[in-house]
């Protein structure tokens, strides 16, 4: 038996192992989940009535896509305050914000992650109550959006607020975007721009 030939042999199919992997990890890399955050104030800034409850709110929401052929598994988006009014001190400066389609809970932190497929997900960010009385906006986070409104840490004073929305999931490439949202005195003259 010839010694040089095995080991040519066993480094040729060591080589050819890590081309091989590195290959896979390619074509895994490359078709990975892509999200895109989208905007358009024609289609996302807009009044809904919810029928069980009465509720009539201004909603400023975004779309989320994603490309790629795999489906963008654990999302979940989150929203910096990046400046805000003079004189504001909110309770907290980052926000797990609410999935449309997903139900309200009274969780005041927790992410409520999904999966996106084919379609684009919409996603709440900020909403104004026709019925009370308080001026302002709330933050769209699961506890305000279920009817716990009032002067708590989802709360915008009135006035004009920077913020960073930042989308990710558990096998892909998040994106992220700012926005100007204007916290209003007249519940549906909620405004909100994007940035970047």
């Amino acid at each position: 038996m010839n010694w040089d030939y095995l080991f040519k042999f066993g480094s040729l199919a060591g080589l050819l192992s890590v081309i091989y992997l590195l290959f896979k990890d390619g074509i895994k890399y490359y078709f990975r989940p892509k999200l895109k955050i989208t905007y358009d104030k024609n289609r996302d800034l807009k009044v809904w009535t919810f029928t069980p409850t009465g509720w009539v709110r201004k909603f400023a929401t975004l779309h989320i896509i994603k490309t790629g052929s795999n489906t963008a598994k654990r999302c979940v988006a989150i929203m910096k305050i990046i400046r805000k009014p003079q004189g504001v001190s909110n309770i907290q400066d980052e926000y797990a914000l609410h999935w449309a389609d997903v139900d309200y809970s009274l969780s005041t932190a927790a992410e409520q992650p999904i999966d996106i497929g084919l379609h684009q997900r919409r996603l709440d960010v900020v909403f104004t109550d026709k019925s009370p009385s308080i001026n302002g906006s709330w933050v769209s986070m699961p506890f305000a959006l279920s009817g716990n409104l009032g002067i708590n840490q989802a709360y915008f004073t009135p006035g004009e607020y920077e913020v960073e929305i930042k989308v990710t999931c558990e096998n892909g490439k998040g994106d992220k975007a700012r926005f100007k949202i204007i916290s209003p005195n007249i519940w549906d003259k909620l405004d909100m721009d994007q940035l970047d």
